[in-house]
């Protein structure tokens, strides 16, 4: 897509699904006639969509066209949203030609705002009507909005304002480490470690992560942590104290000046706001 056109596309959503902890997809591979989202919560899975092959996790959104085999695998319990969509101009008409939309999976670096996007879609999931519906629109366009902005601050250079997100252009031994912090963001998580692992010193693993995802490494860590945090304090009925053992924070009290410096909102408000 060429950058000039990208505010002439908009989706518009056709349906939602929120699925939660999901230990195996039903089918692993099929095809749709509209275009298909998958935005990951929690966990991570495998899929692979013509060229495009990889492992999708927090941050990432997973496009695939119509009539388009669409093969997945989880490889942690999963927590994602499922949404058709329809391309559509400003005035709201379908498109007839959609080979300027990208496929395969699109990493989102602003993943403050994508956990609020989640939150919202997971507040009105089950709701009825015309409120509901132009609510969760509202989301989806934000959600394509956040795809947009980072087009545009690609950098002018590239051969295609949309690699930046996609999977190809990452660095590999980084996307290994992001994996890493997934599986280890529960429990009490050193960088230098880490770094260790991947056989680098700590200032070259931050600085090669700070490239290659545009956040710090223990940026990117808090932001899995709290975006679990926010999970528990919707799905349960966990004290802080609980949720922050549960998230690798030391106490509630570390936790809570955390949240509401990120999140603007403590926690307990963050409950009382967007819990159903």
């Amino acid at each position: 897509m060429q950058l000039q056109d990208a505010d002439q596309t908009q989706p518009k959503l056709l349906s939602h699904m929120y699925w939660r902890e999901k230990a195996a997809f039903q089918l692993q591979e099929d095809s749709n006639e509209f275009w298909v989202l998958f935005a990951v919560e929690n966990g991570s899975f495998s899929y692979q969509i013509q060229e495009h092959e990889g492992t999708a996790a927090f941050g990432d959104l997973v496009l695939c066209p119509p009539g388009v085999t669409f093969r997945r695998e989880v490889i942690q319990p999963l927590s994602f949203h499922v949404m058709l969509l329809q391309w559509c101009d400003p005035s709201g008409h379908p498109l007839t030609m959609e080979t300027h939309i990208p496929s395969g999976k699109i990493s989102i670096q602003d993943l403050n705002r994508l956990s609020s996007n989640y939150a919202y879609l997971k507040k009105w999931f089950q709701h009825e009507g015309k409120v509901a519906t132009s609510l969760r629109q509202h989301v989806v366009t934000d959600l394509w909005m956040l795809v947009v902005e980072e087009a545009y601050s690609a950098s002018p250079e590239a051969v295609s304002p949309w690699t930046a997100g996609i999977t190809n252009n990452k660095d590999a031994l980084i996307s290994g480490a992001t994996q890493r912090l997934h599986e280890l963001a529960s429990s009490t998580c050193i960088m230098k470690d880490i770094a260790m692992e991947l056989g680098l010193t700590q200032v070259q693993f931050t600085r090669r992560f700070k490239k290659s995802t545009g956040m710090l490494p223990i940026d990117y860590l808090t932001t899995l942590r709290l975006q679990k945090v926010q999970q528990l304090l919707l799905d349960s009925e966990m004290t802080l104290q609980q949720i922050a053992g549960q998230c690798g924070f030391e106490n509630e009290f570390y936790l809570s000046r955390v949240f509401k410096k990120r999140m603007h909102v403590t926690p307990s408000s963050f409950r009382k706001l967007h819990r159903l």
